[in-house]
């Protein structure tokens, strides 16, 4: 299965299904964004956390969009394949998991998701700096 390249509104349409899933998986959710964040951790070992994280970062948020936010992950995989939802719905089971693969196997969704994790991090670090100071 083909996905057509990834645009500036998926990003947004992640980000709402991230908010939608914040409260039921909020604690899962931040382990996997500040998990390692320790001043221990070399740049390579960063990278390869970050692509891991990311990684992860991906299954995560499909398995629980799934479980909170069915309607709208079904309209963002119908996108995704450039189909209307009621052809999406209409193709073959595997469908699903062929996207989900190209989604989670795609160089552009691990490096995005690698750089989302390492931002919210720095974020994450900065923000325990300001507080801490």
């Amino acid at each position: 299965m083909n996905i057509r390249p990834y645009k500036v509104s998926d990003v947004f349409v992640i980000v709402d299904l991230l908010s939608g899933i914040a409260k039921s998986g909020s604690s899962e959710l931040r382990t996997l964004l500040t998990a390692g964040s320790s001043d221990s951790i070399n740049i390579a070992d960063d990278e390869q956390t970050a692509q891991e994280r990311g990684f992860h970062l991906v299954f995560f948020v499909l398995n629980k969009c799934y479980a909170e936010n069915k309607e709208n992950l079904i309209k963002w995989f119908a996108s995704l394949c450039d189909m209307t939802e009621a052809e999406f719905l209409e193709q073959p089971p595997e469908t699903v998991l062929d996207v989900i693969e190209e989604i989670a196997t795609r160089k552009e969704s691990k490096d995005f998701f690698s750089r989302a994790y390492l931002l919210f991090r720095r974020i994450g670090d900065s923000r325990t700096v300001t507080a801490g100071a």
